[in-house]
C-alpha cells in the first residue's frame, strides 16, 4: 500500500491543468510547421510552454494574472536580452541582479518568484541569440504572439474546465536579512553557471544559469536533492527524446510527440520533481529538434549545462545554508 501511494504521488496527474494548456502549443507548432516558419514557431511555442505552466497559479487569487504578468516580462527582456547578448559583461551585470531578485523572491513569495523566473529564462535565452533593436523586436512579436495565443485558448479552455489553481500567499515571517543573504547568493550563483558555461564553450548556455536558478533553495538539503532529480529527469529525458526523433524523420510526428510531453508536463505539476524535469526535456528537445538544431549538440549541452548549474546552485546552498520556512511545491518549471 505505501508503494503504491508513493508512486501515486510520484506521478500525480492532474488531466485539467494538462488539458487547458495543450492546445496552444500544438497549434503554434503545427502552423510553423505546415507555413516552413519552424524556427520562428519554435519560438512561440516556447513562450507558449513557459506561460502554460502559469494556468494553475494565481497571483494575489487573481485569474490569469501569472500568465499576463510572466508574458509582459518575457516580451520586454526579450528585447533586452537581444541587445544585452551583444556586450558579455553587461549580459552578465543583468543576469546577476536578475538572479538577486529572483532569490529575494523566493523566500516572500513563491508564485511571484516563478513568474520572473521565466522572465530570466527568457533573458537568458534571448541573450544567446544577440543582435540589434530589429532582432530584438522580431523576437519579443514571437514570443507576444506565443503568449497570446496560450492565454487566450486557456481562458476560453476553462469556461469549460475548472481548472485547479495554487495560491501562494506571502511569508510574512521572513527577515530582511534571510531575503538579502539568499538574493545574494543567488546573484553569485546565477553569474558562477553564466560564466562556467562560457568556459566550457557550449552552444546553449543559458541552460547553466537557468538550472542553478531553478535548483537553487535557502536550504542545502533542498538543494540537493532537487538538483539530483533535475539531473536524473534531464538525462531520462534526452534518452526519450533522442529515441523519439532518431526514430521519426516526419516533422509532424515530432510535433505530436512534443505535444504529448508537453501536455504531461502541464499535467505533473504536482508530481515529484523529476518527473516533470523528464517531461519538460523531452519536450524542449523535441521543439529544438522541429527548429532543425543539431540533435547531438543539443543533447550534450543541455547534460553539460545542467551538471554546472546543478553543482554550482549545490555550491551556493552550502554558503550559510538555512531550511525553507515553507515547503515549496513540485509544480515549477524549468
Amino acid at each position: 500500500m505505501e508503494t503504491r501511494d508513493a508512486l501515486r504521488q510520484a506521478f500525480r496527474f492532474d488531466w485539467r491543468g494538462a488539458v487547458v494548456a495543450m492546445p496552444a502549443l500544438f497549434m503554434l507548432l503545427l502552423a510553423g510547421v505546415l507555413g516552413g516558419a519552424h524556427v520562428a514557431a519554435s519560438i512561440a511555442a516556447g513562450a507558449a510552454f513557459a506561460v502554460g505552466f502559469g494556468a494553475t497559479k494565481r497571483v494575489r487569487h487573481r485569474h490569469l494574472d501569472a500568465m499576463l504578468l510572466t508574458g509582459v516580462g518575457m516580451m520586454v527582456v526579450s528585447i533586452l536580452g537581444t541587445l544585452a547578448g551583444r556586450d558579455p559583461l553587461l549580459e552578465l551585470m543583468v543576469t546577476m541582479i536578475m538572479g538577486g531578485l529572483c532569490g529575494a523572491l523566493i523566500r516572500w513569495d513563491t508564485a511571484l518568484w516563478w513568474v520572473w523566473l521565466q522572465v530570466i529564462i527568457a533573458f537568458l535565452l534571448a541573450a544567446n541569440y544577440p543582435g540589434g533593436l530589429a532582432d530584438g523586436l522580431h523576437r519579443a512579436a514571437l514570443v507576444t504572439l506565443g503568449t497570446g495565443v496560450q492565454i487566450g485558448t486557456v481562458w476560453l479552455m476553462k469556461r469549460r474546465i475548472d481548472a485547479p489553481a495554487t495560491v501562494s500567499p506571502p511569508e510574512d515571517d521572513v527577515r530582511a536579512k534571510d531575503m538579502a543573504l539568499h538574493a545574494l547568493r543567488a546573484a553569485i550563483c546565477i553569474g558562477a553557471a553564466l560564466l562556467a558555461s562560457r568556459a566550457a564553450h557550449l552552444v546553449h548556455q543559458y541552460w547553466a544559469p537557468m538550472t542553478a536558478m531553478i535548483v537553487l533553495k535557502p536550504g542545502l538539503r533542498d538543494t540537493a536533492l532537487r538538483g539530483v532529480e533535475r539531473i536524473g529527469g534531464t538525462i531520462l529525458g534526452i534518452v526519450i527524446a533522442t529515441g523519439i526523433i532518431l526514430a521519426t524523420g516526419s516533422p509532424m510526428l515530432r510535433v505530436i510527440a512534443a505535444t504529448v510531453f508537453a501536455t504531461c508536463a502541464f499535467g505533473l505539476q504536482q508530481a515529484r520533481y523529476a518527473v516533470l524535469a523528464t517531461a519538460i526535456t523531452a519536450t524542449v528537445v523535441l521543439m529544438i529538434a522541429v527548429a532543425g538544431s543539431d540533435l547531438l549538440g543539443v543533447d550534450g549541452d543541455r547534460l553539460t549545462a545542467t551538471l554546472i548549474g546543478g553543482l554550482v546552485a549545490l555550491g551556493g546552498a552550502a554558503i550559510a545554508p538555512r531550511r525553507q520556512v515553507r515547503e515549496q511545491d513540485h509544480g515549477i518549471q524549468g
